[in-house]
């Protein structure tokens, strides 16, 4: 059977293959073979466990990122001190493009 390659580089192989899978393999000459597959899944995902108020490892993000913030506490209060002396960008643009 003789099958033309459209435009799109699509090429249609009739209703009886409709949403089938197929292997495409190019041989060095050009040529191409397509090889009609099945897929079967290698493992099943297991489900996730949820706590009764949210995600486990969502809770688990939050207690490590209070752990974090409790070990640099200094730090974030040095941060906070020089930011509330310090005109933020967006607010010298303004005041750049009004005067």
């Amino acid at each position: 059977m003789l099958k033309e390659v459209g435009a799109s580089g699509q090429i249609s192989l009739g209703k009886k293959y409709a949403g089938q899978l197929f292997d495409l393999k190019t041989a060095a000459d050009g040529s191409v073979t397509l090889t009609p597959v099945k897929v079967v899944p290698m493992a099943k995902e297991e489900a996730v466990p949820y706590a009764a108020n949210g995600h486990a490892a969502a809770q688990g993000g939050a207690q490590s990122t209070q752990a974090w913030a409790d070990a640099h506490a200094t730090e974030i209060e040095q941060y906070n001190a020089w930011a509330s002396q310090h005109e933020p960008y967006s607010q010298r643009v303004r005041r750049w493009r009004g005067a």
